[in-house]
């Protein structure tokens, strides 16, 4: 073979390997899209049918209705959550997917966006994201497993839904249906969410809609999933030591079969993101809304971050309990057990033959899912294997005494037809009757226990912890919000060397300040539950971007001030005045905020409430809502002093106006700084920065004004007591030496008294118009002279 033939071989070998190798791709390809449209296929035939609670508000939609009104954070150990992101995108969910990051709902104020604030999440998600609003559609994200088990094919409907409004409220609530297929497409079993777990029945005792649309009932607030409405559920949970029941209620309101959009596994969507837009979010490893110190009360994780329910969901959902062994035990149940048990029937009637309502037929058991009638017998017909004994187990519920009686017949002979009929009455035994004997047959064994047929939907943790705990977490809260603005008022009043204002004028301001953060409270939580329809959604967004709230809450502080001004006008000299007692105005307010936030926290926590990242907040909150009020009261410091009318209006309103934007701005810059660093440090502790500055400066202006204002006016060495650096300490100190504590304070009272006179001077140049100053002047001149 020469050269040339050769070459000419191996070049029909390349081409034909070529060939073959793009014929086997696209082969592969179209196999694999195939694949596709068939799990489309599948997941749309048994996409469940929701039925909701009447008063069930949320919907489960695409993660667009959390995305787009939520910041990404993350959190930092023992210290405040840092912004990382102010707006989301889908795409920036698989930058920042680890664990450390959550989402976290945001309108601009740190109460109605608190997680607890149930009422501010309704209210906006009513009016704004909800599918009647013009918000994202109510879907389903559709996972089929097949590799798992090749016997069966695992359908996975997982629901979003933007807040769970039950008894641990927490942003975001990831919920489930699982349908699972036989290896040829035919349906075996169901399996819902709930909670933590979930329960799971045969196909052939589900309700089944359209020939394959299994019936799913959510639960009002909570969106666990149940297989039957208009129902309450009873769910035990542990808080602390203490076992709480908190219902689950169905109901049969909202039909909607979900739009389906399928999402592949994880790893998929992390080898070729841009391949799956609008799915990028599918590897977030973090927390869908704000992280709680109680991981109940914290936003879900997401559903492949759920672990064997996402990996091995086929082994999953079988080792879920039955739905009939976990529910229903304060319902009417009649059910046939037994060798040949599958093949019986039972069915419930009134003993007129009228129908019952809420009878539910599921072969061998009935149920009925409303209490029985207490004025008619009810009437069980039964049809059981004729050719083996069987046993039939009855559940009598009570519900006025909140008790259940479980009756067995033991041993129920077979006869020719199968028939049996069961007598139930609320006075009497259940009897049954079997074709064939002319006898009645009785219960064998009887047993009454206790059923729960109601539970708050809301539990206070704190109602069922021991007093003595009770004790300790409210101490706990009354004493972290006292505390902190305490030691800022003291700062702050001492701060003033030369003439402190009246103790009573400070604890009133300081009070003052309590009442309106109450009173916030109660019209923020008022506004939040009016109708969508009166309030508006403008007035709604303006609360969500925060235009609202600082107005509101820097006027009801400001009054304390003017009040103080106008009534006490002696005790009200200049600008570092006006600063204490606006300051002591706002240290009330966080004192109230705190203290309130605290109490909420424990009441629905308890002691897990209480972290220490939560008094690192109430700490900051303090020192900021203290510079507002004080930026005002500066304002009405200097307009005491000014000169020229229009001064006098124009900077207290000013002052007001830049009080409400600096809370304003403050809180938006903050809530958008990204990450730790040099800003956001800054901007936390900005309150107090800001407030140790104007102090020194007010200082400053004071010791000017008693250099001017006591020359020729007191002697030579009282003056320079006064006046020069230390001066004043080492006069203290040498009063104490020489006559004691009474010489100590008389030296005080003396330069007060010195510094009184020189701020009055200063009010008269100021204000020589307003009466009584120069009789106050002269009235100090004599007490100094009476002292010396």
């Amino acid at each position: 073979m020469n050269a040339k033939e050769l070459t000419r071989i191996t070049s029909l070998v390349i081409a034909a390997s070529l060939l073959f190798t793009l014929l086997l791709v696209t082969d592969t390809a179209s196999a694999q899209k195939a694949l596709v449209q068939e799990d489309l296929e599948l997941a749309r035939r048994y996409a469940p049918v929701l039925y909701f609670h009447p008063a069930e508000l949320f919907r489960p939609q695409s993660v667009d209705v959390m995305v787009n009104t939520a910041r990404l954070r993350q959190t930092r150990r023992e210290w405040i959550d840092i912004n990382i992101l102010t707006n989301v995108s889908l795409s920036d969910l698989f930058s920042y997917k680890d664990v450390s990051y959550h989402l976290d709902v945001w309108f601009n104020d740190e109460g109605a966006s608190d997680y607890k604030n149930y009422s501010a999440h309704r209210t906006y998600y009513q009016s704004v994201l909800s599918p009647q609003a013009g918000g994202p559609p109510i879907v389903a994200y559709a996972h089929v497993v097949r590799d798992e088990n090749p016997q069966q094919i695992v359908l996975q409907y997982w629901l979003f839904y933007y807040y769970n409004d039950w008894f641990n409220k927490h942003e975001g609530d990831w919920e489930m249906v699982q349908v699972v297929l036989s290896a040829s497409g035919e349906p075996e079993w169901v399996i819902l969410s709930q909670h933590h777990g979930g329960t799971r029945r045969p196909w052939t005792q589900v309700k089944i809609e359209e020939g394959t649309h299994p019936a799913v009932y959510v639960a009002l607030g909570s969106h666990a999933n149940y297989f039957w409405g208009d129902e309450v559920y009873p769910n035990g949970t542990k808080v602390g030591n203490v076992q709480v029941e908190v219902m689950d209620r169905t109901g049969t309101f909202g039909r909607v079969i979900p739009e389906v959009r399928m999402i592949p596994d994880r790893e998929v969507v992390e080898g070729d993101p841009d391949g799956w837009s609008g799915l990028e979010w599918l590897p977030f490893r973090g927390n869908w809304g704000e992280v709680a110190p109680h991981s109940d009360f914290s936003g879900p994780l997401g559903p492949a971050e759920k672990g064997s329910q996402w990996e091995q969901p086929h082994a999953w959902g079988m080792s879920q309990p039955l739905d009939l062994e976990t529910w229903y035990q304060n319902r009417l149940r009649v059910e046939v057990r037994g060798e040949g048990a599958e093949r019986a029937q039972v069915k419930l009637h009134l003993s007129d033959g009228q129908a019952l309502s809420s009878i539910e037929s599921l072969g061998s058991v009935a149920l009925l899912h409303t209490d029985p009638p207490s004025d008619k017998a009810i009437i069980g017909e039964i049809e059981a294997p004729s050719v083996s004994p069987y046993q039939i187990l009855v559940t009598w519920p009570n519900p006025e005494t909140s008790e259940v009686t479980r009756f067995v017949f033991t041993y129920v002979p077979p006869s020719l037809s199968g028939r049996a009929v069961l007598t139930l009455t609320e006075d009497d035994p259940p009897k049954v009757n079997v074709a064939g004997l002319d006898y009645a047959l009785v219960p064998r064994a009887v047993e009454t226990v206790p059923a729960t047929w109601d539970a708050p939907d809301l539990v206070w943790v704190a109602g069922i912890l021991p007093a003595t705990d009770v004790v300790k977490g409210v101490s706990i809260c009354l004493l972290a919000g006292l505390l902190p603005t305490l030691i800022y008022a003291t700062v702050i009043y001492y701060s003033d060397r030369y003439e402190r204002e009246p103790k009573p004028l400070i604890a009133a301001a300081f009070f003052w300040g309590a009442w309106p953060a109450l009173l916030i409270a109660v019209i923020v939580r008022v506004f939040f539950q009016l109708p969508v329809d009166l309030i508006g959604s403008q007035a709604i967004e303006a609360v969500r971007a925060g235009l609202v709230t600082p107005f509101i809450e820097e006027a009801l502080k400001g009054i304390a001030v003017i009040l103080i001004l106008v009534l006490y006008r002696k005790e009200f000299d200049d600008v570092l005045d006006g600063l204490i007692y606006g300051a002591m105005v706002g240290f009330g307010f966080a004192m109230t905020g705190n203290t309130l936030s605290y109490l909420g926290a424990f009441l629905l926590r308890g002691f897990s409430g209480l972290s220490s990242t939560i008094f690192i907040q109430g700490v900051i909150y303090g020192l900021n809502h203290g510079v507002y009020s004080a930026i005002f009261g500066a304002g009405l410091g200097y307009a005491r002093l000014a000169k020229g009318k229009w001064q006098r209006w124009a900077v207290p309103s000013a002052a007001f106006v830049l009080a409400a934007l600096s809370h304003g701005l403050h809180n938006l810059v903050l809530q958008t700084a990204l990450g730790m660093n040099l800003l956001t440090v800054a901007l936390t502790w900005g309150g107090l920065l800001v407030v140790v500055v104007v102090m020194f400066w007010s200082l400053r202006c004071q010791q000017q004004c008693l250099k001017r204002e006591l020359v020729g006016e007191i002697p030579d060495d009282l003056y320079r007591r006064l006046t020069e650096r230390g001066g004043r300490s080492r006069a203290y100190w040498q009063a104490l030496r020489a006559g004691g504590v009474g010489a100590l304070r008389l030296e005080m009272r003396l330069h007060r008294q010195c510094a009184e006179l020189a701020f009055k001077k200063m009010q008269h140049e100021s204000r020589p118009e307003e009466a009584g100053v120069l009789e106050e002047a002269d009235r100090l001149r004599k007490e100094i002279k009476a002292i010396i």
